[in-house]
């Protein structure tokens, strides 16, 4: 069988990292471990713990593990999903390729290497082929013919940590108070179920680690950095459905950046069978903001106003709008921690610091964050932590 440049990268960078594996010891002293929070960074510290021998019990606010990773699913034809959260792997995501190489899970290319990708400056319009996009996306990331993203959805890597713990997850447990003494902590859900340990660990973000209660009181540093610090970015996809890929015939692959505001346009149908085809839409920041203020009619009829610029048939359909708005969902409130140049220097390693027997992780104590690296680092080292 032979395989194109592309299917070479994507196997190299999962060979790379799955070369090398973890040592797993055995716990000579097994420890009972509450995890608060079941997105990625929660879900792979549980994991690493239990594989170690320590007893643990995840505790998750939602009705679904995941977190930040969300692909939707059923709600559009021919078998088509999307994520309305992580989605991209880099090739320096070398956690990230490490644990979908230990799941069996397959990985294809994220950007499409045939049809023209659109930009846009100052309402004109540029095409470009796939060599030339790298050097304008924002970040200059290099070959972008490296980039992939997990083959049938990026929930399934949560999924599968999820399989792996089994019954230690409890979902739809939002924890309101952690108490901690000389003999170990307590934790206390909404439903008003108690969970006895030797130790927690915190993944959830700063948006709601902020509304649980601490007795005694986290640290005066711990406070400052978790309630002035870090500013979420807010983050919202809008999926529209077109009942053909009719970008194709103008040569595009219906992919697109908009240089001048924070605006990307994707279509995750690109590699998929079938005819329909799905534009996504991309937005962050006060733009992100300004859509959601907006009725869903008004959202969909913005959007096409603004895809016509570039995509002139996008109106002669009949169609509908699903979204996701990151700030809108009370368990995340944005999209990732985004702290200025100042807040990184004077609070990030404030929020990573334990204090007594409460461990703190996620993607906002990480340096990559907004990505499964972030995340997967994050949980990695709470769980090394709690292991010593």
């Amino acid at each position: 069988m032979t395989i194109n440049r592309r299917q070479f990268l994507v196997r190299s960078a999962v060979t790379l990292v799955a070369t090398t594996s973890y040592h797993q010891v055995t716990a000579q002293t097994p420890k009972s471990v509450i995890v608060i929070g079941a997105g990625v960074s929660g879900l792979v510290a549980a994991y690493e713990l239990a594989v170690a021998g320590h007893q643990v019990t995840v505790l998750e606010a939602r009705e679904r593990v995941g977190g930040r990773v969300l692909t939707l699913r059923d709600k559009f034809s021919e078998g088509h999903f999307v994520e309305a959260g992580a989605a991209r792997i880099r090739p320096s995501d070398d956690l990230t390729l490490r644990y979908v190489e230990h799941f069996g899970l397959e990985l294809s290319p994220f950007f499409p290497d045939s049809g023209l990708y659109i930009t846009v400056k100052d309402g004109k319009k540029n095409l470009l082929s796939p060599q030339e996009l790298a050097s304008v996306m924002p970040g200059n990331t290099g070959a972008i013919e490296q980039w992939t993203k997990i083959r049938l959805g990026a929930d399934l890597l949560p999924q599968a940590f999820a399989k792996a713990l089994g019954n230690k997850i409890h979902l739809e447990e939002a924890v309101t108070f952690i108490e901690q003494n000389t003999e170990g902590v307590r934790v206390f859900s909404q439903s008003g179920r108690q969970y006895e340990g030797d130790c927690v660990i915190c993944t959830v973000p700063l948006t709601v680690l902020n509304k649980i209660n601490f007795k005694p009181s986290l640290s005066s540093e711990k406070q400052i950095a978790s309630n002035g610090g870090y500013d979420y970015r807010p983050a919202t996809r809008m999926f529209v459905e077109f009942p053909e890929r009719f970008w194709e015939q103008q040569g595009l692959n219906g992919w697109g950046i908009f240089l001048d505001r924070p605006e990307e346009l994707w279509q995750p149908t690109w590699d998929a069978t079938g005819k329909t085809g799905i534009l996504h839409s991309y937005l962050k920041g006060e733009l992100a903001l300004s859509m959601d203020a907006l009725s869903p009619e008004e959202q969909l009829n913005t959007l096409l106003n603004q895809w016509k610029e570039i995509l002139p048939k996008v109106s002669d359909y009949s169609v509908t709008l699903t979204s996701y708005a990151w700030q809108s969902d009370p368990w995340s409130q944005g999209g990732w921690a985004y702290p200025t140049k100042t807040q990184e220097n004077e609070l990030f390693h404030e929020l990573s610091r334990r204090e007594g027997k409460i461990y703190f992780a996620g993607e906002h104590t990480s340096t990559a964050r907004g990505w499964l690296q972030g995340a997967l680092e994050s949980g990695l080292r709470v769980a090394q932590e709690v292991k010593r």
